[in-house]
């Protein structure tokens, strides 16, 4: 398999190996799909069928047996582009629904320990957020009898949820849609049995159906029309060498927000003074003293990344975002597969607050043929 792309998707598998799994109730609701999900999954069988078999398609797809994380999600998005889909995206953009998604994306096997399946998608906004919102994931769920690893077929989903919305915990279970489909069709539902929506698999042993099958979605990136009035850059074009923040610790959080302990904690990120990336791009993440943030954002450089982390104080009147601590990472300073700490290079001396925040980083290719 590509060994770079199974590092990426690993990192996140082992974040949901050691998660506690919540108490399933099965789904109040009977798993049935509406008139225009059926017909949304099935525009998407035709599109994925002609695009698939035609001669450009065949030859881009082979290029995904060697591609990374960002390089799927790059194709993905070029896909969703081609003249194929010109019909589905009609049918997306004429449906009266209120905020609500489709995805589309990749599926691929690997062994971890355990055997794990990952979706590697990108979510777009329709019905009331259409045009304002968007979503990059990855969707990990333990499967057994890998023999290999590898891609193993492709997913479509309509969602009621907004993209930004579909991290977290869900289970699915496959319904029969009354009439043939090349494909697997699940329906996806909450712990609580709220129905999320419904998927459409393709290739990759959909045969074998799904029997309240578990997962968990990673938000990788989001885009939300939060008033900033711009969409802020995820998407990172490839350089040399690639490493992953693994994890940011706390060991000692800021005490500047009234009544709280907790900082509202993202990062910025720059590859040899290139884009200013933002991450989470549009979120944050409580921490406290003792707190580990296992953010796995990989960053495509060639010499150095300068990092700079935040705690947002939006909510304190008159107040900037706090500057919680300042690293540079240097391609001297790594060695390939093995993880290094840095501590912030910030001087705190003037504070009145005693601040500690590291950042944990691995080297996870370096000198990369483009």
């Amino acid at each position: 398999m590509n060994t770079l792309l199974e590092t990426q998707i690993a990192n996140y598998a082992g974040i949901y190996q050691s998660m506690t799994s919540q108490e399933v109730i099965k789904s109040k609701q009977e798993p049935a799909l509406t008139d225009s999900e059926k017909e949304v999954l099935l525009e998407a069988q035709k599109a994925w069928k002609e695009y698939s078999e035609s001669s450009r398609g065949q030859v881009e797809l082979k290029t995904i047996t060697t591609a990374d994380v960002p390089q799927i999600q790059q194709k993905i998005a070029d896909i969703l582009d081609s003249s194929e889909f010109a019909q589905l995206k009609q049918l997306l953009d004429s449906l009266d629904l209120p905020t609500s998604s489709f995805s589309f994306g990749f599926n691929v096997q690997i062994e971890f320990i355990i055997g794990f399946t990952a979706t590697i998608g990108m979510a777009i906004g329709i019905g009331d957020s259409k045009g304002v919102a968007a979503s990059e994931f990855l969707t990990i769920g333990i499967t057994e009898g890998i023999d290999e690893g590898g891609l193993a077929g492709v997913q479509f989903g309509i969602w009621k949820n907004a993209p930004a919305d579909l991290g977290g915990y869900s289970w699915s279970t496959e319904v029969d849609i009354g009439f043939a489909i090349e494909g697997g069709v699940a329906v996806s539902y909450t712990a609580s049995g709220g129905v999320l929506g419904a998927t459409l698999t393709i290739g990759g042993g959909e045969e074998d159906g799904v029997d309240e099958e578990e997962s968990y979605t990673f938000i990788l990136d989001s885009q939300e029309n939060d008033g900033d009035g711009y969409l802020k850059p995820a998407f990172q074009p490839r350089k040399n060498n690639l490493l992953i923040i693994s994890s940011v610790s706390c060991s000692d959080a800021s005490n500047d927000d009234v009544g709280s302990d907790t900082d509202e904690v993202y990062f910025t990120f720059q590859a040899d003074g290139d884009t200013l990336y933002h991450y989470p791009t549009y979120d944050r993440y409580s921490m406290q003293q003792g707190d580990t943030w296992n953010c796995g954002r990989s960053v495509w450089f060639d010499q150095s990344v300068v990092v700079h982390i935040y705690d947002e104080d939006n909510n304190i009147i008159g107040s900037d975002d706090e500057h919680l601590g300042d690293y540079t990472i240097n391609i001297s300073d790594l060695t390939l597969g093995q993880t290094k700490t840095y501590n912030s290079t910030k001087d705190y001396s003037s504070w009145d607050d005693n601040i500690g925040y590291a950042i944990h980083v691995k080297l996870v290719a370096k000198d990369v043929e483009n």
